[in-house]
């Protein structure tokens, strides 16, 4: 009989959405790194493992304190900025950090993205930069936590990007809007002038978005017809 292990079905997500990454062009090689957060322990991809052959035994388990619980390989280097983020908000449950191409791109030129695409709203408006720190220090994880309370996601300057949520499904999701939102920016940007969307403008967008969502709850038949009615 095989030997079950420590939160086997979520460490098997997390080496899912670690290969996802790799697949989806948001990393290259090993640079990224996912975590989902089990009551007070971290489960977090390993550090300089190959994202293509990670299997659930390689995901690491750790203590909110970074403590060893499960595994045999290194947690990330990014250890303390997810111990950080955690710690900082109850409701983040899964976090993804990339070092796509466009966010890091974007986040050498700007303090602010602005809010090129109403897309954003989902993100939290326009996405701050966490200014520059070594990777791995507990500065950069101190920097990235100053700038993320109120937003769903953040560019960290001359390094990549953070997107949190409360799935990993939800957290990737985040993780590939704001790379092709950073990607329409930078065009946008080499084109001309880009309009930029109010908070107004977002806050709409926002409450469409949960109107829709809310739609998508019900049953066909308490539906009605929405695309349909009158402005």
């Amino acid at each position: 009989m095989a030997k079950s292990i420590l939160h086997s079905e979520l460490r098997q997500q997390v080496a899912a959405t670690a290969l996802s990454l790799l697949t989806s062009r948001l990393i290259v090689n090993t640079s990224g790194n996912v975590s989902i957060r089990a009551g007070n322990e971290i489960i977090i991809t390993p550090s300089g493992k190959d994202y293509d052959s990670l299997s659930a035994q390689d995901i690491c388990v750790i203590t909110m304190t970074g403590d060893w619980v499960d595994g045999e390989l290194l947690p990330s280097s990014e250890t303390p900025l997810h111990i950080a983020v955690y710690q900082s908000d109850p409701k983040i449950e899964a976090i993804v950090h990339t070092h796509s191409v466009h966010a890091t791109a974007a986040s050498t030129l700007v303090d602010m993205l602005p809010a090129i695409h109403y897309q954003m709203a989902d993100l939290g408006g326009e996405i701050p930069v966490a200014p520059y720190a070594t990777f791995g220090s507990a500065e950069l994880a101190e920097s990235v936590v100053r700038v993320l309370p109120g937003h769903n996601a953040a560019l960290m300057k001359n390094h990549g990007s953070i997107t949190v949520a409360k799935t990993l499904k939800k957290a990737l999701a985040r993780a590939i809007t704001l790379e092709w939102c950073c990607e329409v920016w930078l065009k946008a940007e080499m084109a001309g002038k880009p309009s930029i969307l109010s908070p107004e403008q977002l806050e709409q967008a926002q409450q469409q978005m949960a109107n829709i969502a809310e739609q998508r709850k019900k049953p066909r038949a308490e539906r009605g017809q929405p695309c349909c009615q009158k402005r």
